[in-house]
Protein backbone atom coordinates (compact mmCIF):
# COMPACT_ATOMS: atom_id res chain seq x y z
CA UNK A 1 0.00 0.00 0.00
CA UNK A 2 1.15 3.28 -0.81
CA UNK A 3 2.39 5.62 1.82
CA UNK A 4 -0.34 9.04 1.81
CA UNK A 5 1.17 12.13 0.24
CA UNK A 6 1.24 15.32 2.57
CA UNK A 7 -1.15 17.83 0.98
CA UNK A 8 -0.96 21.65 2.16
CA UNK A 9 -4.13 23.46 2.54
CA UNK A 10 -4.51 26.97 2.42
CA UNK A 11 -4.55 27.26 5.71
CA UNK A 12 -1.57 25.72 6.24
CA UNK A 13 0.28 28.34 4.03
CA UNK A 14 -1.36 31.12 5.67
CA UNK A 15 -0.34 29.43 9.15
CA UNK A 16 3.48 29.47 7.67
CA UNK A 17 2.77 32.80 5.65
CA UNK A 18 1.95 34.53 9.07
CA UNK A 19 5.06 33.17 10.72
CA UNK A 20 7.08 34.02 8.51
CA UNK A 21 6.17 37.75 8.48
CA UNK A 22 6.54 37.17 12.34
CA UNK A 23 9.80 36.06 11.59
CA UNK A 24 11.08 38.75 9.43
CA UNK A 25 9.93 42.00 12.04
CA UNK A 26 11.81 39.70 14.55
CA UNK A 27 14.84 39.79 12.07
CA UNK A 28 14.81 43.54 12.36
CA UNK A 29 15.92 43.12 16.16
CA UNK A 30 18.56 40.98 15.15
CA UNK A 31 21.88 42.72 15.13
CA UNK A 32 24.76 39.85 14.58
CA UNK A 33 24.93 37.11 11.75
CA UNK A 34 25.64 36.35 8.18
CA UNK A 35 22.89 36.98 5.40
CA UNK A 36 23.13 32.79 5.38
CA UNK A 37 22.28 32.52 9.14
CA UNK A 38 19.76 35.29 9.29
CA UNK A 39 18.02 33.59 6.32
CA UNK A 40 18.15 30.01 8.58
CA UNK A 41 16.95 31.91 11.66
CA UNK A 42 14.06 32.98 9.70
CA UNK A 43 12.95 29.87 8.36
CA UNK A 44 13.37 28.17 11.93
CA UNK A 45 10.78 31.10 13.20
CA UNK A 46 8.23 30.04 10.49
CA UNK A 47 8.61 26.57 10.56
CA UNK A 48 8.49 26.88 14.66
CA UNK A 49 4.85 28.59 14.01
CA UNK A 50 4.06 26.72 11.24
CA UNK A 51 3.82 23.78 13.66
CA UNK A 52 3.07 25.24 16.61
CA UNK A 53 0.28 27.72 16.17
CA UNK A 54 -2.35 25.09 16.26
CA UNK A 55 -0.83 23.52 19.82
CA UNK A 56 -0.33 27.51 21.10
CA UNK A 57 -3.92 27.90 20.31
CA UNK A 58 -5.71 24.92 21.92
CA UNK A 59 -3.74 25.73 25.13
CA UNK A 60 -4.57 29.44 25.53
CA UNK A 61 -8.02 28.74 24.59
CA UNK A 62 -8.59 31.26 21.87
CA UNK A 63 -11.10 30.98 18.88
CA UNK A 64 -10.06 32.05 15.53
CA UNK A 65 -7.02 33.83 16.39
CA UNK A 66 -4.96 31.74 14.77
CA UNK A 67 -3.12 34.69 12.63
CA UNK A 68 -2.52 36.78 15.80
CA UNK A 69 -1.24 33.46 17.74
CA UNK A 70 0.87 32.56 14.70
CA UNK A 71 2.73 35.58 14.00
CA UNK A 72 3.28 35.95 17.55
CA UNK A 73 5.00 32.33 17.52
CA UNK A 74 6.97 33.58 14.42
CA UNK A 75 8.06 36.41 16.15
CA UNK A 76 9.19 34.54 19.07
CA UNK A 77 10.18 31.91 17.78
CA UNK A 78 12.97 33.37 15.48
CA UNK A 79 14.07 35.47 18.64
CA UNK A 80 14.59 32.35 20.33
CA UNK A 81 16.03 30.52 17.41
CA UNK A 82 18.62 33.84 17.68
CA UNK A 83 19.24 33.30 21.33
CA UNK A 84 19.96 29.70 20.83
CA UNK A 85 22.22 30.12 18.47
CA UNK A 86 23.90 32.71 20.16
CA UNK A 87 24.34 30.55 23.43
CA UNK A 88 26.06 27.71 20.97
CA UNK A 89 28.38 30.09 19.25
CA UNK A 90 29.55 31.18 22.70
CA UNK A 91 30.12 27.81 24.58
CA UNK A 92 33.51 26.38 24.31
CA UNK A 93 32.74 22.71 23.24
CA UNK A 94 36.17 21.27 24.04
CA UNK A 95 36.74 22.58 27.71
CA UNK A 96 32.61 21.37 28.13
CA UNK A 97 33.17 17.97 26.87
CA UNK A 98 36.45 17.81 28.81
CA UNK A 99 34.99 18.93 32.31
CA UNK A 100 32.07 16.39 31.43
CA UNK A 101 34.58 13.08 31.16
CA UNK A 102 36.42 14.54 33.77
CA UNK A 103 33.22 14.47 36.02
CA UNK A 104 32.44 10.94 34.69
CA UNK A 105 35.66 9.41 35.45
CA UNK A 106 35.51 10.72 38.82
CA UNK A 107 32.32 8.77 39.67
Amino acid sequence: MAAPTPSFTSADLLRFGIGLVGAFVSLKFLKEGTKTEKALMVLGGAVLSYVGTGPAVAYLKVANADGLVGFMVGLFGMAIIAKGYEVISAVDAKSLAQSILDRISKK
